[in-house]
């Protein structure tokens, strides 16, 4: 598995495709699809912290299936809300070009920014990804973390 991380500023990304897998936000208590994306809200990380000494704000996220599948692209995005409108701070994406077993994760814990300060902003996390799964490219549509989260963390 691979992880590619890029760091540009873009305006909002669709994919667009006939068939789709998983259409939902992060909520822990909807039911869990057989194909799905899961995105942690936005935290500070403690990994990141004991790595490096500094804060930074985090989201992970994780695509399984229960079926067998290959090619997975998991994309990880970071986004600061804001007025008049949120906008993109970063982005990770991680690649497994093997086999993924049944119920098998693509994890990807690396999409985190560094703050600059203490300001109280509000964060969230958007995950995608495509995977080739019986023969056919399949693609989860973007979800989105449960909440935007308030953090002391500006950048």
């Amino acid at each position: 598995m691979q992880t590619l991380i890029i760091s540009t500023i873009a305006s909002g990304t669709f994919l667009f495709a006939t068939t789709f897998f998983s259409i939902q936000t992060a909520n822990p208590a909807s039911p869990k699809l057989p194909c799905r994306i899961e995105v942690s809200n936005a935290h500070i990380s403690k990994d990141v912290w004991i790595k490096t000494g500094k804060r930074a704000v985090k989201v992970d996220a994780f695509s399984t299936c229960h079926l067998p599948q290959s090619k997975v692209t998991l994309t990880v995005e970071l986004w600061k809300a804001g007025l008049p409108l949120d906008h993109f701070v970063f982005k990770t994406i991680t690649r497994s070009p093997g086999v993924t077993s049944p119920r098998a994760r693509v994890e990807n814990f690396d999409t985190y920014v560094f703050c600059k300060n203490n300001k109280h902003t509000s964060w969230y996390g958007v995950a995608y990804s495509k995977a080739f799964i019986g023969g056919k490219w399949q693609f989860a549509r973007h979800v989105l973390s449960e909440k935007s989260v308030p953090i002391k963390c500006g950048t």
